[in-house]
Parts: C-alpha cells; structure tokens; sequence
C-alpha cells in the first residue's frame, strides 16, 4: 500500500501574530461521500476556528503531493472566498505536512524568529501516522497514536526525541490539556469524547542567527495536528444498537436485508460445554432500529458457520454437547445444514455435508457456498478433516462437490471471499499450534496457493507465539473492494492492493476471537460476540470505519 506524504511550502506571506490572539496554521481533512479526500487550509487558534478573515494568508500555498521516495508532485488549490483547499483521490493514502517560516518577530520586549508546521491526515489510532516518515520534511514533528483511549503524541526535533516541549490541546469537550513532553519525547492524555483534537507543541530552539538583517536570539517552532477522533474509525459501540442479549462465542452470523442475525454459540464459561450453555436461537439486530429480537430456534450448536445468499440464511454443521451442565463432556459434530427464508420465517432443510464438521468455516464466492477445516468430533475422539467442499446454490439439485484438498489441516480458522478466490486464514494447525498462514484457493481452476500472512503485531517476530495468535479465532469479510481481517490483539489487517501483504490499519479495536466481523457498507464493518482470554466474552456491537487506513 501506498502511503502519501504531502509537503506543502508556503510562499511568503504577512502573518501576525499576537500574545494574546496566537494564530496558527491548521489542515482539516474531510472525507466525502465518493470517500475522496477534502483537505481545507485554516489560519487560527484551534482546528475549529475556521474564520474565513485569515484565509488570504493561507492562499499562497504550493501544495505538494510525495510518494514514498518520489519526487513530489504538484497539487492545484481550490481558492474561493470561504475557503482554501484541495482535494485527494478516494484509493489514496495520506499524511498532510506544511513549513512555513514567519520570519523575525519583535515584539518590543521580546525578539524571536518563528517557524511553523502543520500536520492531517486520518484517525490518530491509524498506522499511517507511524509509517509516514515526516521527520525529514518538519524539523518539529510530531507522530499520534490512539489506544485503549489514551492519546500519545511523540515530538521529535530534527529527527531526535524532544524533551521539555510546552504541549497544549484543544478537546472538543473538555478545558485545554496542558503538558510538557517527557524525556523521551511524549505526552499522553486521556480521551473520553469524539470530536476534533486541536494538537499544538511548541519547542524553542535556543540558537542565535540573523535573517534578512534582523538578528534574533532564538527560534520557536510550533507544530500543529487537527485529529478527528469521531469520524476516522476508532470502534465505539454503534449509536442505538442495543448490546448483545446474550453474549456468545463460536456462533454463525450473517447480514442479510438489513438485519445481522445469529445462530447458536456458547454461552458457558471458557472450556465447560454442555446443552445448558449451547444457544439454539437464531436472534436478529434490525440495523435500522437497532433492537435485537428472538425470531426462531434449532439444534443446540456452536462452531458452526452462517452464510447468506440472495437474502436467505444457510446454517452449516458445527457441535452439539448432549450432556447436561457438570457431566462428562460428550460433544459430537453434525453434518446438518439448513436455510432459513426471514420472509417466510421458515427453516428448510439442506442437503448435509459428506462428513459431520465443527470449528471451520464458510464462505461464498460467486454462487456457491465452499466449507473448510475443521474436525469431526465423536465419542471423544477427534478427526482433523483433509477434505473441502462447495455446494452451487444456483443448481436446481445443489449437492455437495468435493473440491482439491488443502494443503493444511487446520480449525478456527476464518474464511472469506474475495476477488473470485477463496481466502483461507490463519487457524489451529494438527500439531502445530496456531498460525498465521494464508492459503487461497481459485475456483477457476480448483487450485491452491500460498498467499501472504498476517502482518505480526509491532515489536513480535514471525514465529512469536503471540504473532501466531492472530490467526487463531479470527474473522474476515470483503467490503468496498477490500479484504479485511480482525484478530485477537485488537488489530485490524487489510489485504494490499497488490495481494502480497497486510496492511495493519488499526491496533485499537476489541481485542475478540471466535466473533464474527460483518460489512454494513463500503465504510463500515461490524464486530460482534467473541471473547478474550483476559477480560470474557463481550456484549458490545461495535462499528468499525475502515477509511481510517484509505
């Protein structure tokens, strides 16, 4: 994926600036609806003064587009008299970065050269403030990030931690956070609202110098960031959607007609499985009301998988416990699969799969549904299976076909479809611990190959256990023409563009496995059920926009 930095170099221009009215240059991205970007120059005190008085000294600018190493390229600024902007396309990338030297200020008392930086770009918990690398371009940079609701900002002058930097934000519902920059250069705030973020730093270099004959015994550099904490895609539970009736791992889940249903799953506490705590309840979310409802029963299952197709529901396999709460376990896989029509309100029985199978997945692509991995339990004894099949529910007698065996044998692993090709992603191996792994099979002409695997979590290795983790019990689903993959550590990976990597957009979501992750549009996805080892299954639905890494 490409990552965007954008130089704008601002011609000369006559700007004051006052002790008590401070001014500063502010660049305010905004998505729009065909998801390009609108980047609006603004000259006040905060990202949210957007007083079109200053704007003639921001109008001079020569914006700049630079990929990577490229040299950069020429942008073309809208001038109009309520604003000054310009615009980027919607498949691009970007961080935003400005230099602007004031010149030598004096102010009777006090004489000061002043420079000034300015930084936009996406949602502060957005790996491409990481990975742009501004340093070169602003002598004072500074680099956010955003976790767990605690905001960190890293200053850096001249390419080296800065200590001491005076800090000041503007938040959008609270008095000003105040701070100086530790010795390693950071300050961290706590943040409990959404709005804008208006980052201001300021460092004084203490060196003398003289510019166009005026002397000046230091230098103040300010560096600026307008972040949008509400709209760039750090998951909050979604406005109006009712949590969870009942938390659940290991369920099948799908949207259809504007609903996310759900099947089955376990409701019990880590490792105990019974009929007790096995749901067998398809329950349904009305996105549009956001209220969850019973809407029918079944078979008591978990590690099973749903699908929809053409507005129907299809329920494929998983376990039943026919014990009761505290008995020896006595698991056994089903072979069953079923449709459910949500206008008729009706299940319809499905041809069953070959083999009885749990804790695998399915995905569609095209026309037809494809299972794969998993095991077959049965009086105790486990199966891992080495076989796949496809039903094409076009056919007016679907069957089930076996397609070419994959190369793995592997369980909660998570399937999606994309591109006309079957993606087959991470999960627990026979033997050998969890993965990471991708496999991707085609269709076209019903073979396999290796495809990339997930991107490790920052600071683990490949082949650190907590690497391998984020394919165990993680989700995947397409949606706006990307593929994308939520794990266990909170992250949220996106295939690139060329499929040969993953691209970490995010480290800041629930950290879930065995949940299930659902498209609402082209912008959104939808995380629900699952657990952590650490905290316990989860209640929250929460919405996910993926334009925090586009």
């Amino acid at each position: 994926m490409l990552r965007l930095i954008a130089l704008l170099v601002f011609a000369a221009s006559p700007v004051i600036c006052t002790s008590a009215n401070a001014h500063f240059i502010w660049m305010v991205p905004n998505d729009t609806k065909d998801r390009s970007l609108v980047v609006h120059l603004w000259f006040g005190e905060d990202a949210n003064d957007q007083d079109t008085e200053f704007l003639s000294y921001v109008k001079n600018v020569r914006p700049m587009l630079v990929m990577g190493d490229a040299p950069g390229v020429p942008l073309n600024l809208d001038i109009a008299d309520d604003a000054v902007l310009f615009r980027i396309g919607k498949s691009e990338d970007a961080v935003f970065v400005a230099s602007h030297d004031l010149g030598v200020m004096d102010r009777g008392d006090t004489v000061f050269r002043l420079k000034y930086y300015a930084k936009g770009g996406p949602h502060a918990g957005d790996s491409a403030w990481q990975k742009a690398k501004t340093a070169d371009d602003l002598r004072l940079d500074v680099v956010p990030s955003l976790k767990d609701g605690r905001m960190k900002l890293a200053a850096t002058f001249d390419g080296e931690p800065v200590a001491g930097a005076r800090v000041i934000v503007a938040q959008p519902a609270d008095d000003d956070f105040e701070s100086t920059t530790d010795e390693n250069g950071h300050a961290t705030l706590e943040v409990s609202d959404s709005g804008v973020y208006s980052v201001r730093i300021r460092h004084i270099e203490q060196a003398a110098g003289e510019l166009d004959g005026k002397k000046y015994p230091e230098t103040r550099h300010y560096c600026t960031i307008a972040l949008n904490v509400s709209e760039s895609g750090s998951p909050v539970a979604a406005n109006g959607l009712q949590n969870l009736p009942r938390p659940v791992t290991s369920f099948g889940a799908a949207i259809s007609a504007g609903s996310l249903y759900m099947y089955g799953g376990h409701m019990g506490t880590a490792h105990s499985y019974s009929k007790e705590e096995q749901s067998n309840e398809l329950t349904r979310l009305d996105l549009s009301t956001g209220q969850w409802s019973s809407i029918d029963d079944g078979p008591h299952l978990q590690g099973l998988a749903m699908v929809a197709y053409e507005g129907s529901l299809y329920r494929i396999g998983g376990f039943t416990a026919l014990n009761a709460e505290g008995e020896e376990h006595d698991l056994q896989s089903q072979s069953m699969v079923a449709c459910y029509d949500p206008a008729g309100e009706s299940w319809l029985e499905m041809p069953t799969l070959p083999e009885p199978r749990s804790s695998h997945d399915a995905a569609v692509v095209g026309d037809s549904i494809y299972v794969v991995g998993g095991w077959q339990m049965l009086d105790g004894e486990t199966t891992w299976h080495s076989t796949a099949w496809t039903l094409d529910l076009s056919a007016e007698n679907p069957v089930w076909k076996a397609i070419a065996d994959p190369p793995f044998q592997r369980r909660a692993l998570a399937l999606a479809g994309y591109n006309r090709r079957l993606f087959v992603i991470g999960g627990m191996q026979n033997g050998r611990g969890p993965t990471t792994d991708v496999a991707v099979y085609n269709p076209e002409n019903d073979s396999w190959s290796e495809g990339p695997a997930l991107t490790p979590h920052e600071g683990d290795g490949e082949n650190d256990l907590g690497s391998r983790m984020l394919g165990f019990g993680a989700s995947a689903f397409a949606t706006g023409g990307s593929l994308y993959v939520s794990t266990v550590q909170g992250t949220l990976q996106r295939l690139s563009g060329d499929g040969q990597s993953w691209d970490i957009l995010a480290t800041d979501l629930t950290p879930r496995f065995f949940h299930r992750l659902l498209p609402l549009d082209d912008h959104h996805l939808i995380a629900v059920g699952g657990a952590n080892m650490q905290i316990g299954k989860f209640e929250e639905v929460d919405i996910i926009d993926v334009r925090r890494g586009t």
